[in-house]
Formats: C-alpha cells, structure tokens, sequence
C-alpha cells in the first residue's frame, strides 16, 4: 500500500470495490477508504499518494473538507483531486477547482473515463514536482537558464549580444556552480566578444557589485573571478523567477 500513488474515497462500499477491480484490470493499483477520517489517515501514512478521487456527499465530512484536510498534511507535497459526485452543482464545482481539483465526474462514472482522468492527474503531478524541483536545485535553476540562454541564441542571435555582460555572468555562475574556478582570460576568451569589449563588460559587472577579482598567489599573471553574494543572489533570483513561471504554465 505504501507505493500506491491513488486513494479513492467513498462511503458506497459496492462502488470502491467496482473501482478497485476495474482500475486494477488497467494496472492502475489503488488504496480505497470508505469515509473522510480513514482517509485522512491513510494519507498520513502513505507519502506515495499524489492523486485523491473522492465523492463530494458523504457522512461527517464532505470532499471538499477532505481536500482541504488533506492539502494541510502534505503541505510542500501537493495531492491532486479529482472529485466524484451524483448531484454536482456550480457552487460546488467552483469551490472545488479552487481547491485545485483537476477533474470533475458525474455519477455513475465509467471506469474508462476515471481512468483517463487519473492518469491525466498522475502525469500532471509528475510536471508539477519536475518544476518545484528546479527552486530547490540551484544547479537546475542555472541549467535552465542556460537552456533558455541558447534558445535566445538560436532565435535571435543579433540580439543575444547586447546581454553581454548577463552571458559573462552567466557563465562564471555555472562555472562556479560545478566547482570550477574561472581566470578573468577565460571568461574574457569565451564572451564571443574582443578582448576590450568583455573586459568592459566586466569592469561593469565589478561596479555592479556582481563579481570579484582573486589573484592567484601562486602565478601573479592569472586573475581568479568569483561571484559575489550579490551576484548569487541576482542569478538565483532570476532562476527561481523564471522556475516560478514554468510551475504556473505547466
């Protein structure tokens, strides 16, 4: 049971065992509970569980409390819902979309249909946690970056070299992120600029506060770059800015 990914609550027993059959024939395993509480309990327990089938009428509490119960235990693990009803109003249609429910059936439900609806909920849970992921890796975060740096590149690639000292900074902050250290040369021979022209970039993102020169002490020639906490911060922000953006589409 600890693996099962779906919880299907209902206070009609003939209808969980229907549901448990005919999902089980599409390999779908499920965990089913016949009221509100033993629910709230499995869900406890079970951190496998990202998908909640509920009816909405039931004794003691309704779906929508459940849902609210729930999303209150798994705060940072969201669980998506998908209501079951026989009697579905508008109210209550809207109440529970803005609980975050992603689907809504009418009674009787074809177990085809309920089918379609949890793996179109399993594979959206499966979108939101890549996405969450990326806010809290911050190597993602500049991967992600990156990737759209060079989708910039592709499209518009006159323009991507206006952003030059972005690029530079870019890069020293995936460098720097892999645990590679990077000479002022280096991030100069790699701006796809001259030599004159990224050291100007980068003289302006030292009066910005965003990088820092370190003298090697053991070849006087080679100048190490590092970022700043500002600097960190500002790609960092801009990351999870972006992260933010790809959670909401997605």
């Amino acid at each position: 049971m600890r693996d099962v990914a779906v919880i299907v609550v209902d206070d009609d027993k003939e209808f969980l065992l229907e549901v448990r059959e005919g999902l089980a024939l599409e390999n779908l395993p499920v965990v089913c509970a016949s009221s509100p509480l033993s629910a709230l309990d499995i869900v406890e327990q079970n951190f496998a569980i990202r998908v909640l089938v509920t009816d909405l009428a039931m004794p003691g509490l309704d779906g929508l409390e459940l849902i609210r119960r729930v999303g209150e235990l798994r705060q940072g693990a969201q669980i998506l819902p998908i209501i079951l009803t026989g009697n579905a109003s508008l109210e209550n249609a809207i109440a529970a979309l803005r609980m975050g429910a992603v689907d809504f059936l009418q009674k009787p439900v074809e177990i085809a249909d309920l089918v379609a609806a949890i793996r179109r909920a399993l594979d959206l849970s499966v979108q939101k946690r890549r996405a969450a992921t990326l806010l809290d890796d911050p190597l993602a975060l500049l991967r992600l970056l990156d990737g759209l740096r060079m989708d910039r590149k592709r499209v518009l690639p006159r323009v991507a070299g206006g952003d030059a000292a972005w690029e530079m900074l870019l890069d020293l902050a995936m460098a720097q992120a892999a645990g590679r250290q990077v000479s002022v040369s280096a991030l100069c021979a790699g701006a796809g600029t001259s030599t004159t022209t990224a050291l100007r970039r980068l003289e302006a993102l030292e009066h910005e506060g965003l990088v820092e020169r370190h003298p090697d002490p053991e070849d006087r020639r080679r100048v190490w770059l590092q970022l700043t906490h500002k600097g960190g911060a500002s790609v960092r922000q801009a990351g999870r800015r972006f992260a933010e953006t790809l959670r909401a589409l997605i």
